[in-house]
């Protein structure tokens, strides 16, 4: 549970702790082992390209480029791996609420619904949101969409020997179409999506800080988590 940092005298100065070290070490890992595979990876996808040859003579080689790659892959299953480790601990041994708040709900695609509305001109006040509200939840659970398939299908094209003495012949060019389609997929989404709620929205452009920092202003959480922040404020001393 988010806990206020404190007093509320000031909700312009005042600070919610919205993510603990834990969490702001796993999205760090993510983030920077991501912005590795993108730069590492679309120039092998596009090799013919002269900009792509341009950058790989760059980095030294498109043999510097491929062990990266593979690096900052293992690096992310890692903390996957990790992340899938700390939410079970989090939720079985330390009790914490966080992690199951995170599983949508019906009352998620009622607030879509709800804050569509409000877009259209349709509802006049907009919905709302507890601690996570459904664009987080979506963001969130694409991650077990995604990494399953650019994991699985990169260990298949790194190790096609062994994945061939197992499974059909034909797995190798489907992994290969799997991994470059699902690897744009997932540029497109975070470049437009993921960074233009998170940075671009107003009350948080150019940059929003709650997962460097683990912390958002008051007034801010207020306005964004308002059941969640009226929870925290009615909760006995």
């Amino acid at each position: 549970m988010a806990t206020i940092a404190t007093t509320l005298e000031n909700e312009k100065t005042v600070e919610i702790k919205r993510f603990e070290v834990h969490q702001i070490i796993q999205h760090a890992a993510m983030m920077t082992t991501f912005i590795l595979l993108v730069i590492t990876g679309l120039p092998m996808k596009y090799n013919t390209l002269a900009v792509s040859e341009w950058w790989a003579a760059l980095w030294g080689g498109i043999s510097v480029l491929r062990t990266v790659h593979h690096v900052a892959a293992f690096v992310m299953i890692g903390d996957c791996a990790y992340h899938l480790g700390y939410l079970g601990f989090s939720t079985f041994v330390q009790k914490k609420p966080f992690p199951l708040s995170m599983i949508p709900t019906p009352r998620d695609g009622m607030t879509l619904l709800q804050e569509m509305a409000y877009f259209l001109g349709i509802r006049k006040d907009p919905p709302l949101f507890d601690r996570f509200n459904w664009k987080e939840k979506f963001d969130y659970w694409a991650i077990f969409w995604g990494v399953p398939i650019m994991a699985g299908s990169g260990l298949v094209l790194l190790y096609p020997v062994f994945a061939t003495q197992h499974l059909p012949g034909w797995v190798v060019p489907v992994a290969y179409t799997a991994h470059s389609h699902e690897a744009l997929l997932a540029l497109t989404w975070i470049a437009m999506v993921h960074i233009f709620f998170n940075h671009f929205s107003p009350g948080t452009f150019p940059l929003n800080k709650a997962i460097f920092t683990g912390k958002v202003p008051a007034d801010r959480y207020r306005e964004e988590h308002t059941l969640d922040y009226e929870r925290m404020n009615n909760k006995p001393e």
